[in-house]
C-alpha cells in the first residue's frame, strides 16, 4: 500500500503555489514552505512507485482508498510506502525525502 498527500486546490487559490511546479533544488516550489498544506487523500493498493504512479492516473478505481477529494497523481505529489520511505513525485520519477517533511501532515491528517 502506498499512502498518497496532495496539496488541496483551495489551498494552492490562497497561496498561489502550486506543487506541479516541484523542483529538487526548491526554486519554483519549496517542498518545506509547504508541506502543512498536504493531506492524506488515499491509500491506494499497490506495491511500487510507478504502480501507483499508473493507478493514480488511470486506475482502476477498485484499488483505491479515499480520504479526500484527489487528482490524479501528478509533480509534486507525496507518495509513502510501507515501509515509511517518503517521495515526492518529480518531473521525471521520484525523489527520495526525509520523513520528518511529512510530520506534520501525518500528525495532521492521520486517518
Amino acid at each position: 500500500m502506498i499512502r498518497v498527500y496532495q496539496m488541496p486546490a483551495k489551498a494552492m487559490e490562497e497561496t498561489n503555489r502550486y506543487p506541479f511546479m516541484y523542483r529538487k533544488d526548491g526554486r519554483l516550489f519549496d517542498l518545506m514552505e509547504n508541506i502543512q498544506y498536504y493531506e492524506h487523500v488515499a491509500n491506494l493498493d499497490v506495491e511500487s512507485l510507478d504502480e501507483a504512479f499508473e493507478v493514480g492516473n488511470i486506475g482502476p478505481e477498485e484499488k483505491y482508498t479515499r480520504f479526500a477529494s484527489m487528482r490524479s497523481v501528478s509533480v509534486g505529489d507525496i507518495l509513502i510506502t510501507d515501509s515509511g520511505s517518503t517521495y515526492v513525485v518529480a518531473d521525471f520519477g521520484f525523489d527520495l525525502i526525509e520523513p520528518q517533511f511529512m510530520l506534520a501532515a501525518s500528525e495532521q491528517y492521520a486517518a
